[in-house]
This record gives structure tokens, sequence and C-alpha cells, in this order.
């Protein structure tokens, strides 16, 4: 019991203050909640279908990888006469390549260009725009749905005729006369012959590729007598770089069919 003129204990006026700022906290705890909520929603909204776009553009950009490199396998395939077995497999790459993606691929996919002809070394390039539909309503309507999703890649030729001799090797071209069996050809008499020497194998110089652009590499390699297909990259092209080092030193002698790869590093 509190005397006249005696002070009231501090712990009995404070007890109403410190109930009305818990209140007041939890309060504004809410209302700062139900604000943020459709901020962090809208945010996971838009990374599960920029994931599933992201997603798919690397599946897009495998399957233009292999239908280039198949192109550069097969350059003539597309120039007249043509050959429809090659046009078909292209397609069907593509098609298998694309196929668990949610992007829907053009009713004709476009064939591959030769910019700079079909000659060994110069690039076949394919380029495809798929139509990426988006499965969360309140993104496709702000950025509209489907959305399209590009991809490119382009690879050196590596089959054709260097001086007149084929290199390289594809599927067979259309009208290509086939190569007759043992079962087919004219029976004789053997004729005896005497033992011949073995025959040398060829061999050809290791060219230097250090700073060289990997553009030009198949040319340079090509030309000192080596076999397109046996110059590997690493990483692989595309994107072009300048070359850093090779697994053969340049000089070396070394059957023209043997194989190096050139690196970036």
């Amino acid at each position: 019991m509190a005397f006249r003129g005696e002070p009231i204990p501090a712990t009995a006026s404070a007890r109403p203050a410190a109930r009305g700022r818990r209140n007041r906290s939890r309060g504004q705890g809410l209302v700062e909640f139900a604000i943020s909520l459709p901020v962090v929603l809208l945010m996971i909204l838009f990374g599960v279908d920029f994931g599933r776009v992201f997603v798919g553009w690397i599946s897009l950009t495998n399957a233009v990888r292999e239908a280039a490199s198949f192109a550069a396998l097969n350059p003539t395939a597309w120039t007249a006469p043509g050959n429809p077995a090659v046009v078909t497999e292209y397609r069907r790459l593509i098609t298998a390549e694309a196929a668990n993606i949610n992007c829907t691929l053009p009713g004709t996919l476009p064939d591959p260009t030769f910019p700079n002809g079909t000659d060994i070394g110069s690039p076949a390039v394919v380029a495809i725009t798929c139509q990426f539909s988006l499965i969360t309503p309140l993104i496709s309507n702000i950025l509209g749905s489907p959305i399209p999703v590009s991809a490119s890649s382009s690879f050196p030729v590596r089959s054709g005729t260097i001086n007149g001799t084929p290199t390289g090797g594809g599927l067979p071209s259309a009208g290509a006369t086939a190569i007759p069996t043992p079962s087919q050809l004219p029976t004789q008499s053997p004729i005896p012959t005497p033992s011949a020497a073995p025959t040398p194998v060829p061999t050809c110089t290791v060219p230097d590729f250090l700073n060289v652009n990997t553009s030009q590499a198949t040319n340079k390699w090509t030309a000192a007598g080596f076999t397109a297909n046996n110059l590997a990259f690493s990483p692989l092209v595309p994107p072009n770089y300048k070359i850093k080092s090779q697994t053969t030193s340049a000089g070396t002698s070394l059957p023209c069919s043997s194989s190096i790869t050139v690196k970036s590093t």
C-alpha cells in the first residue's frame, strides 16, 4: 500500500506499456510478412520458369552442335543433286536430341549453311529457334508465352577432296556407284607374282600451330599431308581461339595417318 507522497513503484506502471509495445510489434511483423510474401513468391516463380528455359536452351545447344558436326562430315548433301538419306538423318538427330524439352521446333528444320563454301576447313553452321512455353500464368502474362529460344553452332568441314584425293567420310552420296563384291567380279586364273618388298609408310612433318587460329589449323594440317580427321581440338570449336600448345612438337616426322591434339593452354 502506497502512502500519500510516496512514489508509485516503476514495475506497476511499466507493465501496460510493455504489453502495448509487444502487441504493436506483432502487428507490424504481420504487415511486413503480408507485404513481402507476394514478392518472395514472384521470385520463386521466376526462378522455376527461367530454370526450365535455361535447361531447355542447353538441350537445344547440344542438338545444334550435333547437327553441325554431322553437316561438317557431309557438306555436299545439301547441294545438287543432294542426298536425301543424309538430310533425313540430319533432321532425325535434331528431333531426337530436342525431344525432351518443352520447346516447339520449327515445322521445317532449317538446313545447315556454308558461308565460305564446302571446302575442308570452312565452317558448317546450324542455327535453330524454338518456342518455349512457360507454365506460370503470372510470368506468362508479364513476358508473353511462348518465348523464342535460339542456339547456333559451327564446325569446320572435315570431308572433301585435297588435290583430287577424297578425305574424311560421311554417309554415301546419292547415286554413288556400288563397289562390286568379290563374287560379282569375273574369275580368272591367278598370275603368280614375285614377293614384293614391303611398301614404306609415307611420313609427314608436323607443322607449328603455336598462335595459329583454330579456323586455319585444319588447312595447315592437311597442307602438310596429314588426314583432316586426325586433328583434334581441346576444347572443341567453335568458338575459335589461338592455339597455345600441341601434343606433338613441330618438325616431328610421323606417318601421315597419325593424329595430334592442339590446345588453348
